[in-house]
């Protein structure tokens, strides 16, 4: 196993499509601590991130044979597949929890009353006005930090930009959309503090 310490994440990868499981070991002990951080910052607990990279590195192996790294690096595509793989799970979470909770004691059923659901509808939708009202790029910007989870060096690839446009684009993006939030926010705390009280 020493010598594959030494081989670069592209020889790793042709050794593995070639069917070799020594290179995805050493794939899996050198990127072990990255992948555990991306997971384990997303699902907040150490047992499903463990299990997220075990998902990601099962499915590596299973499509080995029409895998290709293009211009994306190893450490770049590994974080990625583990926010993707994460966010499966979180939504699986979410499903479960869901299922669950149709046994809601009677004292809670008031929480997702109609109004209440409105508002949250309401609340979605003027988050969703204010991305779509930003200005094309920074829009771009935007949608592909937090929706598709890119860092800001990736997008300043991908679109061909430098960093700190980026970062810019996303300062912008951030104060547009608090500013617009600013009163249904203020408003819809007004509406639930009265219910509550």
């Amino acid at each position: 196993m020493a010598q594959y310490k030494l081989f670069g994440d592209q020889q790793l990868i042709q050794l593995m499509q070639g069917g070799d499981e020594r290179a995805l070991i050493e794939i899996y002990n050198r990127y072990w601590e990255k992948m555990l951080a991306v997971a384990y910052n997303r699902l907040g607990n150490q047992e499903e991130a463990e299990e997220c990279i075990q998902d990601v590195l099962y499915k590596l192996w299973k499509l080995r044979g029409d895998f290709s790294l293009s211009k994306v690096g190893l450490s770049n595509y590994l974080s990625r597949a583990i926010r993707n793989q994460a966010f499966n799970m979180l939504e699986q979470r979410y499903r479960e929890r869901k299922k669950s909770d149709s046994y809601v004691p009677s004292d809670d059923v008031n929480l997702l009353s109609p109004e209440r659901q409105l508002m949250i509808r309401e609340l979605q939708q003027q988050i969703d006005d204010s991305i779509n009202s930003l200005p094309p790029q920074c829009q771009l910007v935007f949608k592909l930090s937090r929706q598709e989870g890119l860092s800001n060096k990736e997008i300043a690839e991908k679109l061909n930009l430098s960093e700190n446009t980026v970062k810019s684009h996303l300062k912008k993006a951030n104060k547009d959309i608090q500013g617009n939030m600013q009163l249904i926010t203020t408003l819809v705390s007004i509406y639930f503090f009265s219910k509550i009280h």
